[in-house]
């Protein structure tokens, strides 16, 4: 398959999945990015991480993975800092999180994580992905 054809195949599938998420949500429209199929030049195979995604890939995943509820309250803690427009339960479904993983709840911490890209992986991703993080 041609990389021209594949891009496009990739791109109707996710932009299938971004308005199926929208119209979950509630939101009237899909935004201009998805819609007209911006690049943003990360994140695809291939291509560099994205802000955002390299930092859950290093510090994040390495948190998770060691156990640790100190280092898991510490990355959530991070990331209750940086709530993006439009995402108004960013910072309460971090926060959770972090009281999660200082009481050595890490199955209960790392569900407040599932909860988050629940809510807004499909967003963040559609609309945000090369936003500095």
């Amino acid at each position: 398959m041609s990389m021209k054809l594949m891009s496009a195949v990739l791109m109707t599938v996710g932009i299938g999945f971004a308005g199926a998420a929208w119209a979950a949500g509630g939101a009237a429209d899909v935004p201009a990015s998805v819609a007209e199929g911006k690049d943003f030049g990360c994140g695809a195979k291939g291509q560099k991480a994205c802000p955002m995604q390299g930092w859950m890939k290093t510090v994040m995943q390495s948190a998770t993975t060691s156990g640790d509820g100190a280092k898991i309250a510490s990355a959530l803690e991070y990331v209750a800092s940086k709530p993006p427009p439009g995402m108004p339960k960013w910072v309460a479904i971090s926060k959770d999180g972090v009281e999660k993983a200082k009481k050595g709840d890490i199955d209960g911490a790392k569900a407040s994580c599932k909860a988050c890209h629940d809510l807004y992986k499909a967003e963040y991703k559609a609309k945000l992905r090369d936003a500095a993080f």
